[in-house]
C-alpha cells in the first residue's frame, strides 16, 4: 500500500511538470533577444522551437509510460490533418524549399494535438493555462503603459506603443483576443465576493482580482494603440460572452416573444449606433481603410487566377504581380494609386489562406472554425469561445496568423473548445492493444518535431551572425561582408530583408548575375518594388559590360526596362522607378521616352515628400535641358 501511495505521489508530481512546457510556449509572446537580427520576430520563433521540443519529449514519455490515457480522435482532428496535408502539397509535389512558415505551420498542428492531451487530463490544467494567458495580457498591458509614458522604449522607432510586438496592430490585437477571458471571469467569479470569506475559494478570489486588473489595464492601453480591428474584436468577443452568460441566466427567448416592440426599438438604436461607430472608425483612418479594401480586391482577383493556391509564404510575391497587372490595365482610380503599397499580408487572413492554400484550403479552414464554434457553444466553453471569436474578427481585418503568439493561442483555443469531459488519472491496468494507437501517434508526432527542428540551431546561429554582419553592411563595407552573407544564404533564404541586403551587396561588388538570382528569389516572397529596381540596375550594368552590337546587349536593356516598369506598376505613387527609367532611356538614346518619363518625375505628386525627391527632380531637369538643346 505504501508503495502504491509513493507511485501515486510521483505521478502527481510528473503531472505538474507537464504544465511547464506549455507555460514556456505561452511565454513566447514576451521573448526578445537583441543578439539576433530581426529580433522581435526571430527570437520568438527559436523560443517556440525549444519549448515545443521540450513539450514533445515530456508528452511522449509521460503518455507512453506514466499514464493510461488513450487518444480519442475527433472530427476536428481529421479536418486539421487534412488542412495540414493541403498546406504541405506544394512542398511535396513541387519540391519547394521548406521555409520557416511551413515549419511553424506543422509544429502548431503538433501543439494543438498536445494541447488536446493536456486539456483532457485534468480541469486544473485548463484553468491554470487560461489564467496564465490572462497574466500574459496583464504583463503586456503594463509593458505598453510604461512605453506610453516614456519609461521604456518600444520595439519600433516609428511607434510609441508596441509592447513586445513590432508595431501597435498585433499588440492591440493580442490584448483584444485575451480580453473576453478576463471579462468572463470578472462576471462569473464575482459571486465569491457575495459570500462569507472562505479559504477554499482563494483561487476564485485571485482569478477575479487578476481578471479585473487585466481588463482595467487593457481598457487604459487599448484606445492608445489606435487599432480599429482590435477595438471591434474586443467588443465582439466580450459581447458574445455577455450574451451567452445572459442567455444562460435569463430566458431571453421568452422575453423577446413577450416584449417584441421594446426589443425592436432597442435593436434599432443599437443598429444606428453601430452604423455611426463604423463610419467614425472609417473616417478616423480613411486612407488606411481604403488601402486595405484595395488589397482585398486584388487578393480576390489573385485567388480567382490561382484557385489551387500558391504555397505557404508566397502571398506577397503573387500579390505584387496582381497589383501591377491591375494598374497596368488602366482601370485604377487616383485614390487607389494614392493608397497602394507593397503589403506583406492581405490584412484578411481568410483571403490570404485562400490565395496561399487555394479555395479547398480556405473552405476546409472555414469548416474547422465553424465546427469549433459549434462545439464551443455546445460544450459551454464560453471563456475560450469568446477569445476565439475575438481572434476571428481581428483576423478579418489584420494579420494575426502571421504573428506567432496569435497562432499559439489559436491552436490552444481550437483544442479547448472541443474538450467534453476530463479524465482523471487511474491506476487500473489496461490491455496493451488499447495503447497502441496512442503510442504510435505520440511517436509519430515526436518524429515530426525532430524533423522540423533538426536544422534550427544552425539557423539560430545564422540570425546571430547576420546581426553582426549587418553592422558592416550599414557602413557600406560590401566587399568585406560578401563572404559572410554568402555563408548565411542557405539558412536565411526565406528572409526578405536578408535577401535584399545580400542582393544589394552582390550588386555593389559587381556580381550582377548572382545578385539577380538572389533578388529573383526575394520577388517570389515579396512585392517590394526596390527589388525590381535593383534587378533593373543590374541588367543595365550588364548591358554596359556587353558588346552593343550583340543580341545579349539588347536583351539586357529590355530586361532592365521591364523591371523598372514592374517597380513603377506595383506602387505608382513612387517616383524612383520613373527616375531610373529616365536615366535608362537617356543612356540608350531613346529621347522620346526619356522626356516622357522625365515629365512624370517632375509632375507626379509623391505620397511622401523627401529631400531625395528634390535631388531626383533636379537631375531630371538637367536631363531635359540637355535633351531640349539637342
Amino acid at each position: 500500500m505504501r508503495i502504491l501511495n509513493c507511485l501515486k505521489d510521483i505521478v502527481r508530481r510528473v503531472n505538474l511538470l507537464l504544465l511547464i512546457p506549455f507555460l514556456l510556449i505561452f511565454s513566447t509572446v514576451f521573448v526578445l533577444n537583441t543578439e539576433l537580427a530581426n529580433d522581435v520576430v526571430s527570437t520568438k520563433y527559436f523560443w517556440f522551437y525549444i519549448s515545443i521540443g521540450i513539450c514533445a519529449i515530456s508528452q511522449t514519455i509521460y503518455f507512453s509510460f506514466f499514464s493510461n490515457f488513450r487518444i480519442k480522435l475527433l472530427i476536428s482532428d481529421l479536418l486539421l490533418f487534412l488542412f495540414v496535408m493541403i498546406g504541405s502539397l506544394p512542398f511535396l509535389v513541387r519540391a519547394e524549399a521548406v521555409n520557416s512558415k511551413f515549419i511553424l505551420f506543422v509544429l502548431l498542428f503538433v501543439f494543438y494535438f498536445y494541447s488536446r492531451l493536456i486539456l483532457s487530463k485534468c480541469k486544473v490544467f485548463r484553468y491554470t493555462l487560461i489564467l496564465f494567458l490572462i497574466i500574459t495580457a496583464l504583463v503586456e498591458s503594463i509593458w505598453g503603459l510604461r512605453q506610453l509614458y516614456g519609461f521604456i522604449p518600444s520595439q519600433h522607432s516609428l511607434f510609441l506603443l508596441t509592447g513586445s510586438f513590432f508595431n501597435p496592430g498585433p499588440y492591440a490585437g493580442y490584448l483584444a483576443m485575451i480580453s473576453p477571458m478576463t471579462f468572463y471571469y470578472m462576471l462569473t467569479d464575482y459571486n465569491v465576493w457575495n459570500r462569507k470569506f472562505n479559504h477554499k475559494y482563494i483561487v476564485f478570489y485571485i482569478r477575479w482580482i487578476v481578471s479585473a486588473t487585466t481588463i482595467l489595464a487593457i481598457l487604459l492601453v487599448l484606445p492608445a494603440a489606435m487599432s480599429r480591428a482590435a477595438w471591434l474584436a474586443s467588443l465582439g468577443g466580450c459581447g458574445v460572452v455577455g450574451l451567452l452568460l445572459l442567455s444562460k441566466k435569463y430566458r431571453i427567448k421568452e422575453y423577446i416573444s413577450v416584449h417584441r416592440i421594446r426589443v425592436l426599438k432597442i435593436g434599432g438604436i443599437v443598429f444606428v449606433f453601430l452604423i455611426a461607430a463604423t463610419w467614425g472608425m472609417y473616417a478616423l483612418k480613411k486612407d488606411s481603410a481604403d488601402g486595405r479594401a484595395f488589397i482585398w480586391k486584388n487578393t480576390i482577383s489573385a485567388i480567382v487566377k490561382n484557385p489551387w493556391g500558391v504555397g505557404i509564404g508566397n502571398f506577397a510575391g503573387i500579390y505584387g504581380l496582381e497589383q501591377a497587372a491591375y494598374f497596368e490595365s488602366g482601370r485604377s482610380t487616383e485614390q487607389e494609386k494614392l493608397v497602394a503599397g507593397n503589403p506583406e499580408y492581405a490584412f484578411n487572413e481568410y483571403l490570404q489562406i485562400g490565395l496561399e492554400m487555394g479555395i479547398a484550403g480556405l473552405l476546409l479552414f472555414l469548416l474547422i472554425v465553424a465546427f469549433a464554434l459549434y462545439k464551443g457553444i455546445k460544450n459551454k466553453h464560453y471563456v475560450t469561445l469568446g477569445s476565439l471569436i475575438a481572434l476571428l474578427i481581428f483576423a478579418s481585418m489584420s494579420y494575426p496568423f502571421s504573428v506567432l503568439p496569435f497562432l499559439i493561442v489559436f491552436a490552444f483555443l481550437l483544442a479547448d473548445v472541443q474538450i467534453v469531459q476530463y479524465e482523471n488519472l487511474k491506476y487500473n491496468k489496461i490491455k496493451n492493444l488499447n495503447r497502441i494507437p496512442t503510442i504510435i501517434s505520440l511517436i509519430s508526432l515526436f518524429i515530426v518535431v525532430t524533423f522540423c527542428l533538426y536544422n534550427r540551431y544552425p539557423t539560430y546561429q545564422a540570425y546571430k551572425d547576420w546581426k553582426n554582419a549587418k553592422m558592416m553592411y550599414s557602413m557600406n563595407l560590401y566587399a568585406d561582408v560578401i563572404d559572410s552573407y554568402g555563408k548565411l544564404e542557405p539558412f536565411l533564404n526565406d528572409e526578405v530583408k536578408f535577401l535584399f541586403e545580400y542582393g544589394q551587396i552582390l550588386s555593389k561588388t559587381g556580381a550582377y548575375d548572382k545578385s539577380n538570382v538572389v533578388l529573383k528569389r526575394a520577388t517570389r516572397i515579396s512585392c517590394d518594388p526596390m527589388l525590381f529596381n535593383i534587378l533593373g540596375k543590374n541588367y543595365q550594368s550588364l548591358s554596359l559590360q556587353s558588346d552593343k552590337k550583340t543580341k545579349l546587349h539588347s536583351e539586357y536593356i529590355k530586361l532592365a526596362e521591364q523591371n523598372f516598369k514592374m517597380a513603377a506598376s506595383i506602387v505608382p505613387n513612387r517616383l524612383y522607378p520613373y527616375y531610373l527609367l529616365t536615366k535608362l532611356y537617356t543612356e540608350t538614346g531613346n529621347k522620346k521616352m526619356a522626356i516622357e518619363t522625365a515629365r512624370l518625375v517632375l509632375q507626379k505628386e509623391p505620397k511622401v515628400h523627401s529631400p531625395a525627391i528634390d535631388e531626383m527632380r533636379e537631375e531630371v531637369r538637367k536631363i531635359l535641358e540637355v535633351g531640349n538643346q539637342n
